[in-house]
């Protein structure tokens, strides 16, 4: 789990997100939710670590989707 990522800590998430293949973004969604889960359960309290990143990366995946949906398919 946990891969390092090339950038410069100035670059703000919304444009990194660009350049992160599908996988990368799902395994940074699991991690925060993973680690938003088990904060929750060692201070027994609801938290919410990372709204924004999440909103991002569904963002970006959807707008991905849509693309491919849209996409020209060989042989049309």
């Amino acid at each position: 789990m946990g891969s390092c990522i090339p950038f410069s800590d100035e670059e703000p998430f919304v444009k990194r997100v660009k350049s992160l293949a599908d996988d990368e973004l799902l395994e940074i969604w699991e991690e925060t939710q993973q680690i938003e889960s088990l904060l929750c359960t060692e201070l027994q309290a609801d938290l919410s670590l990372a709204p924004d990143y999440e909103k991002v990366i569904v963002e970006e995946l959807r707008l991905r989707s849509g693309r491919k949906l849209r996409a020209p398919r060989m042989g049309e």
